[in-house]
């Protein structure tokens, strides 16, 4: 099975960051644009078991996304894994690890390219690419919100 991982080193505490990427409206605001990603259905914050769905539009094909969090570990672990979407299996990994200069946040994405049409345009190769991009543009976002985040209050 097709596993990304992608790495980002931030200048913030663990618990920092977990209370950033708990909250699911910030996934939302470090996603690409293009994606079109919109919340439809999620509570205030991430526990263990919530549900999350979300809607994107990608090259014309609207998708209905459907993840629970399956794991949740403050300030080190959230894994939410997709139970209704496009892909045979897409399970994402949030690690979390202090480190001198902040935390390093390790993002893991195990998954299975979609059957049918939708497999066609959606090859392994393509994925890959895809999230590349991805994560390039979330490590920006990231950056960028946390600062912004806890910023003092003037």
């Amino acid at each position: 099975m097709p596993v990304f991982e992608g790495i980002t080193v931030l200048a913030h505490s663990p618990a920092e960051v977990f209370d950033f990427i708990c909250n699911p409206a910030n996934l939302i605001a470090v996603t690409p644009p293009d994606l079109h990603l919109r919340l439809v259905e999620a509570p205030e914050r991430l526990s263990l078991g919530a549900r999350i769905v979300v809607q994107s539009r990608r090259w014309g094909f609207s998708q209905r996304i459907v993840s629970l969090v399956t794991a949740f570990e403050p300030n080190r672990v959230i894994v939410d894994e997709q139970k209704e979407g496009p892909f045979k299996k897409w399970v994402h990994s949030h690690r979390l690890e202090a480190i001198p200069e902040g935390t390093r946040m390790i993002d893991r994405v195990e998954y299975e390219a979609p059957g049918g049409l939708l497999g066609l345009v959606f090859t392994t190769d393509a994925i890959e690419n895809e999230l590349q991009e991805l994560f390039a543009y979330r490590t920006e976002k990231f950056k960028e919100l946390l600062q912004e985040s806890t910023k003092p209050a003037t």
